[in-house]
């Protein structure tokens, strides 16, 4: 299953164990403003490196003027991974 996160508000409720995501099986896309999370200092960034496989929108991170502190153990993709991944994984849900 691909779960693609835009809001922090999202990631938050992935903590509380709010929303039906299996870290070892489950792929994660964050977007939009989720991809913070993806700073090393960043209050959820421990959650989001429990996924086997997490991915950040590249542009999303550029837009935000981010990527020099975006962890480099988390991916940045691009517009075509992120469609390749839609094409990969059934189902999809954006939270």
């Amino acid at each position: 299953m691909l779960h693609i996160l835009t809001k922090k508000e999202n990631i938050q409720a992935l903590y509380c164990n709010e929303l039906p995501i299996n870290t070892t099986h489950d792929v994660l896309l964050l977007t939009q403003e989720s991809v913070y999370a993806g700073i090393l200092d960043h209050k959820d960034h421990a959650l989001i490196l429990s996924f086997k496989q997490c991915y950040l929108l590249q542009e999303d991170v550029e837009a935000r003027g981010v990527k020099s502190l975006i962890d480099d153990k988390i991916q940045l993709v691009n517009y075509d991974f992120f469609v390749s991944l839609t094409q990969d994984h059934s189902p999809i849900v954006t939270w």
